[in-house]
C-alpha cells in the first residue's frame, strides 16, 4: 500500500460548550506570554490547522481548572471543551472526526488548578491575579 509522503493538514476545532469563558492556549507559553491566549465565549469555537502526525500541546482553561492536553492527528477532529474537565478522560464519541479510541488523536494529560489566573464571566474584567 504506498504511503503519503508529503505533508498534509488537519483541523483541530475545539468548541467551547460552557456557559462559561474558556481560554486556549500553548501549553509551553502557559502563565508566561498572556498576549498568546485565544478567549473563547459560550458557544464560540476557534480551528487550529496542524500538521498531521504531529504532537502539539495546548491549556485550556474555564475558571480556575486547567485542562493540559496532547493532539496529534490524521484526520480533522472536533472536541467539545466540557469533556476535556470531565471526570473521566473523553471517550471516542466525545471526539467527534473518529471511528477508534486510538485513532481520536487528543488526549487530556493532566486536569488541575490554577488560582493565579481567573477567567471572570464579566468581559471587562476578563482576568485577574488573585
Amino acid at each position: 500500500m504506498p504511503a503519503i509522503t508529503q505533508p498534509y493538514e488537519v483541523l483541530l476545532d475545539f468548541t467551547n460548550d460552557t456557559h462559561d469563558f474558556a481560554t486556549v492556549q500553548l501549553l509551553r507559553d502557559y502563565g508566561r506570554n498572556t498576549s498568546a491566549v485565544v478567549l473563547l465565549h459560550p458557544g464560540e469555537s476557534i480551528t487550529l490547522v496542524l500538521e498531521a502526525g504531529s504532537m502539539y500541546k495546548y491549556a485550556l482553561k474555564s475558571h480556575s481548572k486547567v485542562a493540559n492536553v496532547s493532539a496529534r492527528s490524521w484526520r480533522d477532529i472536533q472536541c467539545e471543551i466540557s469533556h476535556l474537565f470531565a471526570g473521566a478522560p473523553p471517550s471516542w464519541s466525545s471526539l467527534r472526526g473518529s471511528t477508534s479510541l486510538p485513532a481520536n488523536g487528543v488526549t487530556v494529560d493532566r486536569v488541575w488548578r490554577d488560582y493565579r489566573f481567573n477567567v471572570w464571566n464579566d468581559a471587562s474584567n476578563l482576568f485577574t491575579i488573585q
